[in-house]
Parts: C-alpha cells; sequence; structure tokens
C-alpha cells in the first residue's frame, strides 16, 4: 500500500514554488521515490479544498498517514503570500477543530522568511502550530 505524497507551497516572489517543485521533481525520479510514495502532488496552498482535501478525509490502510510538505513564505511584517491566504484563513477558523482535517496526515513546515522583520516566517510558524492543532 502507498499514498500520495502532497507538496504544496504559498509564495510571493516564487522561491517557495521554486522549492516545492524542485521536491516533487526529485521525489518523482524512481530512485528517490519513498517506497510509501504512491504519486507526487504539488499544489498552491490555496488549491488545498479542490486538490487534496477529499482524499484527506479517508483513512490510509496499513496504518499509513499522508505526507505532507508545506513550503510558505512570509511577506512584508508576517503576512502571508497570496497564493495561501485561504488555506491560512480556513486552519485559523475556530470551527475547523471539529473537522481535525489532517487527523490521517503527517507533515513537515519549511518557512521562508527576512530576518530583518519582526515577525521572521510568521506564515510557516502559524501553518505548523495549526496544522498541529487540526490533527497533523
Amino acid at each position: 500500500m502507498s499514498v500520495p505524497l502532497f507538496i504544496l507551497y504559498g509564495s510571493a516572489t516564487g522561491n517557495s514554488e521554486h522549492i516545492a517543485k524542485d521536491l516533487a521533481e526529485k521525489y518523482s525520479k524512481k530512485e528517490n521515490k519513498p517506497d510509501f510514495v504512491s504519486k507526487i502532488h504539488c499544489h498552491e496552498l490555496n488549491s488545498f479544498k479542490s486538490k487534496c482535501q477529499k482524499i484527506w478525509e479517508v483513512e490510509p490502510e496499513n496504518n499509513l498517514k499522508y505526507p505532507i510538505i508545506v513550503v510558505c513564505s512570509t511577506t512584508g511584517n508576517g503576512d502571508a503570500p497570496e497564493n495561501s491566504g485561504r488555506f491560512i484563513r480556513y486552519i485559523k477558523r475556530k470551527n475547523t477543530v471539529d473537522a481535525m482535517p489532517f487527523r490521517h496526515c503527517v507533515y513537515a513546515v519549511l518557512g521562508l522568511g527576512d530576518t530583518n522583520y519582526d515577525q521572521f516566517c510568521q506564515s510557516g510558524k502559524v501553518i505548523d502550530s495549526k496544522m498541529k492543532l487540526l490533527g497533523g
């Protein structure tokens, strides 16, 4: 049994997108693909509802979990990139906790940012803490 690997990104300048697509390309190659991964999905964070959420709701067999890698930058002083705003608003909603949307998932977050700002990597920090709270 194998599960798809989800690589999701939020990017304002293209750096996070580039990293995410490089990861997807690397893991798509037979010699780099983990045995438990059937397919690689690489999408903007905002497309999670249409591309990922229905899959995540179904519990995988053999005690597997859906692996998710999130690559997200922070723009300005703690702002999320445009193509991740919907995802971040969704995971911040109080009623999202009831759904536990990441209960069948394991995840890793790579946050990108600029140390010149007080809210360094804030988007990545928010995503990490909320995904954990929501079952990841």
